[in-house]
Parts: C-alpha cells; sequence; structure tokens
C-alpha cells in the first residue's frame, strides 16, 4: 500500500531531530528527481487501502473495512509509533481530556520488551492474508518468572477449536485447566496433555446465561471448586480469551485479590468499534490499573486479521491486542 504525501510527511516530523534533517533531505531529493527528471511518474501513482474481513460470533457483526493506519506503518516495519518506550507517560496520557484514538492505541501496543529478557510464543495457529500465527501467547522465561515444569499450574479460558496453547503448555510441563462454554462438549480430560476442560465460562460471578445456555463463574469461584484438585499453588500462567469478556470478569480478578496468585497473565484485549472514546478509554484505564498494582508488561501483538473503522471517532485500527504481564510480587526466589 502506497502512503500518500501527508502521512509520510507526518511520520517525517514524529521522529527524531537528527533523523529529521536526514529524512527532509532525502525527501527532497526525491521529489526533485521525480517532479524534475521523472515527471510521467506522478500520473501512475496510485493510493489504496486494504480491505479485510474478518467474522465474529452471533453477539458482534461482521466488520469489513481498511486499514489506513496512522498508527500502523504501510512499509515493512511493524507500527509506526516507538512501541517499547519506556519514557511515556501513560496515566496523563489516557487522563488528558484530548486523549485521541490514535494514542490510546499506542498505549496498547506498548510491547516493553525489555522487561523480560527471554519470551517465547506458546500455542497458535497459521493465518493467511497477511501470513503468520494468530492465538499464540507471550510467555516470560526469565528464571524469575518462568513457570517451572512438573510444578507448574495453567488456567485457559477460551478454546474454541485451538487447543495449541493449552497442548503446549502441557508438554512443557504444566498441569492445565482449561474453560470454554462455546463449544458444546461437557467436561473431560483432553488428550495429549495433562488438561482437564471444563465447560464454564469467565465472568464476573456465578450465574447462568440462558440465552446462550453457559454457565459462567468468576476467576474466584473457579479457583475455589478446584483448589481441592491442584492445591491452593499460584496460577503460573492465566490465560483470558473471551472475546470481549474480559472487559466483565477483570474488574473481579482485581477487587476479589485473585491478582495475587497469578504469576503471568496474557489477555487478547477486544475494541469495540461502536464505543466511543471514553469507553475504550475506561477499559485501557482497567489494565493501566494492572500495571500499578504490579503486573509488568512485558509483550503485546495487534491482531492483523481482525480490523475495523471506528464509529465514533476518527480511527482505522486492529481491534484485538494480546498483551502479556508479569506479578513483580510474585518472583521466584534467586536460590
Amino acid at each position: 500500500m502506497s502512503l500518500n504525501p501527508y502521512l509520510l510527511f507526518k511520520r517525517i516530523i514524529s521522529s527524531t531531530r537528527k533523523s529529521l534533517v536526514v529524512a527532509i533531505s532525502i525527501l527532497a531529493s526525491g521529489l526533485i528527481f521525480v517532479t524534475v527528471l521523472r515527471p510521467s511518474w506522478s500520473s501512475n501513482i496510485s493510493f489504496s487501502s486494504q480491505q479485510i474481513s474478518y467474522k465474529w460470533e452471533e453477539m458482534f457483526q461482521s466488520a469489513t473495512a481498511a486499514i489506513i493506519a496512522n498508527t500502523l506503518s504501510s512499509s515493512n516495519k511493524k507500527h509506526v509509533v516507538d512501541c517499547d518506550a519506556q519514557s511515556t507517560d501513560w496515566d496523563a496520557l489516557l487522563d488528558d481530556e484530548s486523549l485521541t484514538g490514535a494514542q490510546l492505541v499506542k498505549y496498547l501496543m506498548w510491547t516493553n520488551h525489555s522487561s523480560c529478557q527471554l519470551s517465547h510464543d506458546f500455542g497458535g495457529v497459521m493465518m493467511d492474508n497477511p501470513s503468520g500465527l494468530a492465538g499464540q501467547k507471550a510467555v516470560c522465561i526469565d528464571p524469575r518468572v518462568a513457570p517451572k515444569p512438573g510444578k507448574c499450574l495453567v488456567y485457559s479460558f477460551g478454546i474454541q477449536d485451538d487447543w495449541s496453547f493449552d497442548e503446549t503448555m502441557a508438554r512443557y510441563g504444566c498441569e492445565v485447566f482449561a474453560f470454554d462454554p462455546s463449544t458444546g462438549m461437557t467436561s473431560h480430560d483432553h488428550s495429549p496433555g495433562n488438561i482437564h476442560f471444563h465447560d464454564w465460562g469467565l465472568g464476573d460471578r456465578d450465574e447462568y446465561d440462558h440465552h446462550f445456555n453457559w454457565t459462567i463463574r468468576s476467576l474466584t469461584s473457579i479457583y475455589k471448586i478446584l483448589s481441592p484438585r491442584h492445591g491452593n499453588k499460584t496460577i503460573d500462567y492465566l490465560k483470558i480469551d473471551v472475546e470481549y469478556s474480559e472487559w466483565i470478569a477483570l474488574p473481579e480478578i482485581i477487587s476479589s485479590g485473585m491478582l495475587s496468585k497469578i504469576r503471568q497473565l496474557g489477555i487478547e484485549v477486544h475494541l469495540d468499534k461502536e464505543a466511543s472514546l471514553e469507553e475504550h478509554r475506561v477499559w485501557a484505564k482497567l489494565l493501566r490499573s494492572l500495571e500499578k498494582m504490579g503486573m509488568v508488561r512485558f509483550d503485546s501483538e495487534y491482531n492483523p486479521w481482525y480490523v475495523g473503522n471506528f464509529t465514533k471517532f476518527p480511527l482505522s485500527a486492529p481491534l484485538g491486542y494480546e498483551i502479556a504481564w508479569y506479578n513483580s510480587n510474585l518472583l521466584h526466589p534467586l536460590f
């Protein structure tokens, strides 16, 4: 996809002062070459946006939208913003009355990779257009936070037909409890691997969803039910991929104190293209509250197969982000 001159110039002025001088020189040289030496080129330049469609479950409408990204690069770079920046004051940014959608996405795309020296992706399914893994979860393998094979406990919410993360964690050496009310399967032990499946959904309370015929439970309730089986252990990795219900479940996880039992957390967070910027600000602040309580972000990857145009504020961007944290309050001892 070609960049129009405005987006190119906007990218240039956002770079460092030194890069600005070099970039302007290159740009000026290119313009002189195009306009003086090869004027015929200008009539052949076209600008287009790639159209990507994505179908979601019953509760959400199908979305077909163009990636016209002031937050994504149309070159070979993954994104425009410096998502590994350490200096941004995220609290001030999210509190700012002039917050834009692009700035909110910048926070979601912040990787903070330097906080984990060794991070591996577990699971995932190979996709097309673009080619790459979808549904993988980043796990920090640094000794102070890594799951210990033979002793680790994993809770995995959201399976559908993809057991790749659960089976990989089981091969790593963890006992895995998997949950999904939408598969039509009843509780059973999954093979291969040390995986125990329950047809429960994750929410903020115990209830029965009569519309979908689903049993919903809070994390607190599930942990209490399963404790006789796995003991009063730390959840070494909590995976949440529950199609927007993360915004319902997270406040209960925080208020109940369950965060103190979670060593690593991986969530696919979902944005709603029909929701307002203020609603998204509230969700972003919820994630920020995790970080202010000691959860250290070490990875963020946007979902290139799930994108859309927001209807209540000007933004075209990915609607899904795989974000991972570890709990700085639950570090393994050095010796």
